[in-house]
């Protein structure tokens, strides 16, 4: 797994080596030599020609459980860099002694920071206070590594594809499932309350009524005017109106 998708002569873009027999997730098809990828919490880079794809998606695609402890009296750090020469420049956090929360990710090469004990580094996840930190720790200030067994899960090569695959998105409204002619029912007893909202909002208001009466002759009275009064439902009437 590596921090950027170029080739470095003394890989120092080199996060950490993935145990063998197990899964990233590819992300991306980054360029001519490398994925983008994913193992576990680290999202990273890898060389197309060192992975093959697979058909399924594995059960145990990357190591569980495994964990080591911190066996060095005086506890160590846990760094950003498998280097040690560096001083305090790539210090992450303090790990103390017997610590056990070492979440191992992966084995990397880096600096021989004691003598004649070699220069393997674990890639780890540190658990502290519900934070998580992730970081190098020498090999040789640890023991109790948790055996790492092989994943045996068999799947098919393919050839990767990278486009965007279309989302079915389910409901359990009943109403997304039912089918045309009860969506053009719905649709209309939604509408008819609607039309008739419009209609009593924007019906014309009359303003003024007219009575035409006749008397005992027939002849026309004077026309009685019956107005109404703005913004009410009750009508004022001329004096004259009950005479």
């Amino acid at each position: 797994m590596y921090s950027s998708p170029q080739i470095i002569t003394d890989k120092s873009n080199k996060i950490f080596e993935i145990p063998v027999t197990y899964f990233v997730q590819l992300l991306a098809d980054e360029n001519e030599l490398f994925y983008k990828a994913q193992y576990n919490d680290v999202v990273g880079y890898v060389i197309k020609n060192e992975v093959a794809c697979v058909n399924k998606i594995p059960n145990t695609p990357y190591v569980n459980n495994a964990n080591f402890r911190i066996f060095t009296p005086n506890g160590t750090y846990l760094r950003s860099t498998p280097y040690e020469s560096v001083g305090a420049t790539n210090i992450v956090t303090t790990i103390p002694f017997m610590e056990t929360n070492l979440v191992f990710f992966g084995n990397c090469d880096g600096e021989e920071a004691i003598s004649y004990k070699g220069n393997l580094w674990y890639f780890c996840k540190y658990i502290k206070q519900s934070q998580e930190y992730f970081g190098y720790v020498y090999s040789p200030l640890c023991d109790m590594l948790t055996p790492i067994p092989q994943n045996t899960e068999q799947f098919e090569y393919v050839t990767p594809n990278f486009e965007v695959e279309q989302i079915s998105i389910t409901n359990d409204n009943q109403y997304l499932n039912l089918n045309t002619p009860w969506h053009i029912v719905i649709i209309i007893l939604i509408c008819i309350p609607c039309i008739a909202i419009i209609y009593f909002l924007f019906k014309p208001t009359k303003i003024a009524l007219q009575k035409n009466s006749f008397n005992k002759n027939g002849k026309n009275k004077e026309k009685k005017k019956i107005s109404r009064l703005k913004h009410s439902d009750y009508y004022e009437l001329d004096s004259d109106y009950f005479n």
